[in-house]
């Protein structure tokens, strides 16, 4: 009996803190706005947003599902923004990219580039998409790499947070 209650305690601690671990786990996965000095995006529902990741990224955040057969390594869907002086070559552009379309947009007064690329990396191959702005001498780009073979959820939630993006 002595040892029954601080057993049953015990198992109700674990049971508690495993409810809260499952609860914020499946919370960081929901749709948040990330919003800064320079720019502000919408991450949609399947993303999570790292934490102390690289230096080199103003933001990172990746889908919660990695790719089938022959890609598993990779995560279907990688977002990082990027934020650097005019006339610095960004650190994380390819020159193996190959175009597909490359359009200037203006959004409500501020000027965009959007491009949209393939990329092939260990045999796999990758859609790239990128959105920049300039603004105060600094360039702001948000890039989105995600599997090619993909599903349109994925897709409509790549475009969703590149129309998102906006510089401030």
């Amino acid at each position: 009996m002595e040892i029954l209650i601080p057993g049953l305690i015990l198992v109700a601690l674990m049971i508690y803190a495993s409810t809260k671990i499952k609860k914020s786990a499946a919370e960081a996965y929901e749709p948040e706005t990330i919003e800064t000095d320079d720019f502000m995006i919408h991450k949609p529902a399947g993303f999570l947003t790292v934490i102390g990741g690289d230096p080199k990224f103003a933001f990172e955040s990746y889908s919660k599902e990695f790719g089938e057969e022959g890609a598993s390594e990779f995560r279907k869907a990688t977002a990082t923004i990027s934020v650097f002086n005019v006339g610095a070559r960004p650190t994380n552009v390819s020159g193996e990219d190959e175009i597909i379309s490359d359009v200037s947009k203006k959004i409500g007064g501020q000027s965009y580039r959007v491009t949209e690329a393939k990329r092939t990396e260990k045999n796999v191959e990758f859609r790239v998409f990128r959105k920049s702005g300039e603004k105060h001498g600094r360039i702001v780009r948000v890039e989105v790499i995600a599997l090619k073979e993909t599903t349109d959820q994925l897709l409509n939630d790549i475009e969703s947070m590149l129309r998102s993006f906006e510089l401030k």
